[in-house]
Parts: structure tokens; C-alpha cells; sequence
């Protein structure tokens, strides 16, 4: 098993590298901003559909079992792995179990998914640069919409949160909700 986590480690690795460059358009102050935005929402199009294309493969390579930490930590916000790890503590503090969907998937069972039909519906250039992009999770039999926010950081355009359209979950701020939980034992 412990082979199988580091070849797993290993994978996303390799797939990540063509993600970490910067990926924002650089664009002359004389283009207009309706050009700027679409070249952009382009950009950050290609950010997402990359990711869940590797996401997808690493699925399929292991049989749906993937440490989602490493996936979270290559492709999530600073502000994102924070709060995981105050989640994971949390768990570990009361004995509990936060996640019982893959928050990448939005499935209980990975290992035979894909991912279609994104689209940016979202975005800001701003101060702080955010965008949101939809897309669809298929399964076997079922499919779920779906839809992730990102921020640009360090250079990069990272997932945020996800949310789950089918259930209606919003993982911030569910995990934000379980943290401050008080009828948890501690």
C-alpha cells in the first residue's frame, strides 16, 4: 500500500509540473477589457479542464483511490489547505469523520468518473483576482453539476472551494460549519 501511495505521490507530480507555470494572460493596457476577460476566462477554462484531466487519470490508474491531500495541496488555495488541516485536526481531536464524499469527484466511488462541459461563469480581474467554473460530474449511471472557485495566487489560478449543485453542498462552508461546531467532544 505504502508503494502504492508514493507511485500515487509520484503521478500527480509528474502530471502537475505542465500546470505550476503562471498561467494569467499578460496583456498590454492598449487591449480593451472585453478582450482581456475572454483571453482570461480562457486561461482559466484550460486551468480547470487540465487539473480534472489529471485528476481523471489518476483515478483510473488507482482504482478510484487517491490521496486527495496531495491533489489539494498542487491545485488549492493556501486559504484552502489551511482550513483542511484545521479539519483534519479536528477529526483526529474528536474522533469524527468529516468527509464522506470526495470533494474532487463529488462521489463516494471515484474510480469510474469524468468530467465535462466546463465553462467559466465567473470572473473578476480585480485587486484579487477570482473566477468560478462550472462543469459535470459523470458516473456510471448518474451525473452531478458541479462548480469550482478559484483565486489567482503565487502566479497561478487554484481551486478555492467546490460545490456540489446536485446536493446543494458547499464544502467551505461546510467545513467551516464543522469546525465550529460546539456539540463536538473535544
Amino acid at each position: 500500500m505504502a508503494s502504492c501511495q508514493s507511485e500515487g505521490n509520484q503521478q500527480v507530480q509528474n502530471l502537475s509540473n505542465e500546470l505550476l507555470a503562471e498561467d494569467t494572460v499578460n496583456v498590454s493596457d492598449t487591449l480593451s477589457s472585453e478582450v482581456r476577460m475572454e483571453m482570461e476566462a480562457a486561461v482559466v477554462k484550460d486551468r480547470v479542464e487540465g487539473i480534472y484531466r489529471i485528476v481523471k487519470s489518476i483515478y483510473m490508474s488507482h482504482g478510484g483511490v487517491v490521496e486527495n491531500e496531495i491533489l489539494d495541496r498542487c491545485y488549492c488555495s493556501k486559504s484552502w489547505n489551511k482550513l483542511l488541516m484545521a479539519v483534519r485536526k479536528r477529526e483526529h481531536q474528536t474522533n469524527t469523520l468529516f468527509f464522506e464524499i470526495d470533494h474532487w469527484s463529488m462521489t463516494r466511488k471515484p474510480c469510474m468518473v469524468s468530467f465535462d462541459e466546463f465553462e467559466v461563469f465567473s470572473l473578476n480581474l480585480g485587486e484579487e483576482m477570482t473566477a468560478s467554473v462550472t462543469f459535470t460530474v459523470y458516473e456510471d449511471d448518474t451525473y452531478t453539476p458541479a462548480y469550482v472557485d478559484l483565486v489567482y495566487e503565487d502566479g497561478r489560478w487554484v481551486i478555492d472551494n467546490f460545490h456540489d449543485m446536485k446536493y446543494m453542498q458547499d464544502a467551505r462552508q461546510s467545513m467551516e460549519s464543522y469546525l465550529k461546531d460546539d456539540n463536538m467532544l473535544m
